[in-house]
């Protein structure tokens, strides 16, 4: 599905990226983790074919990113960017309609996917609502409910690129998101790339994990329980850092403050 290998990216003569190889798999969710800075919406630039390599190589679905028609891409590679600007009065639905954009031909197939995503993140009462009038959490919701509408229904390997898709979310619709993504991974062919901050939920959901330090370095790739450790994470952010246990013995994820759990 994605393949990385010794990947590197340069802009005059900056390392941005240095040495990042890892594997994923279809039906696979990876965590893409790291300081402000670290490269990690550069990433996915790269996976997206955005940017190019400047070192190593990169495949997705067995090609560069540059050997994808503009159409196959957008058929198979959805992608939520970190910011996602409106500036005309476009409805919600409207909106979540654009993720149907390169599958043109099927409006009744269209419509039906924009409703099921629209229930799975509670948007319907918002449907008619002008993408002006809403919050940031509301807006980052859509702009999610677009990328997720694109791939849906996917017969083919798909790829879903996620640049912080729980910011400016509440607990409640972080929850909704997680589920409707579980969702997806269960019935479609497809991969997702998620770039991730929050230490506290760092072990829920994810198959694979990449830390990338402040210098564009990879520290660790493989399993959550084989890179989310308090060495490794100490290292990356330069802070001691434990794993939080309930009482039960349960992990409560990662943090630089025990506060009234027991640290492991």
């Amino acid at each position: 599905m994605l393949v990385l290998d010794q990947v590197g990216f340069e802009i005059n003569g900056r390392s941005i990226l240095k040495g990042v190889s890892l594997e994923l798999a279809s039906g696979q969710h990876l965590a893409i983790m790291g300081p402000n800075g670290a490269g990690k919406s550069t990433l996915l630039s790269l996976i997206t074919g955005d940017a190019g390599v400047t070192s190593g190589c990169l495949t997705v679905f067995g090609k560069t990113p540059s050997d994808f028609q503009p159409l196959e891409r957008a058929q198979r590679i959805a992608a939520l960017s970190q910011s996602s600007e409106l500036r005309f009065p476009f409805t919600v639905e409207e909106v979540i309609g654009l993720g149907r954009y390169p599958f043109q031909g099927k409006p009744a197939s269209a419509e039906k996917i924009v409703r099921e995503v629209m229930d799975a993140l509670q948007l319907n009462a918002f449907a008619q609502r002008s993408m002006l009038s809403l919050s940031g959490g509301e807006r980052q919701r859509v702009h999610l409910a677009r990328a997720v509408a694109q791939i849906w229904s996917s017969s083919v390997p798909a790829l879903l690129l996620l640049d912080e898709p729980f910011a400016a979310l509440d607990i409640a619709h972080q929850v909704g998101v997680r589920r409707l993504l579980a969702q997806v991974l269960a019935a479609h062919p497809v991969s997702i790339v998620s770039v991730v901050h929050d230490l506290g939920q760092a072990t829920q959901g994810y198959d694979q994990v990449c830390l990338l330090t402040a210098q564009g370095q990879q520290l660790a790739f493989g399993s959550p329980s084989a890179v989310l450790t308090p060495a490794h994470l100490s290292e990356l952010y330069g802070i001691k850092i434990s794993e939080m246990r309930y009482a039960d013995g349960t992990s409560a994820g990662f943090g630089a403050a025990p506060a009234a759990l027991s640290e492991g």
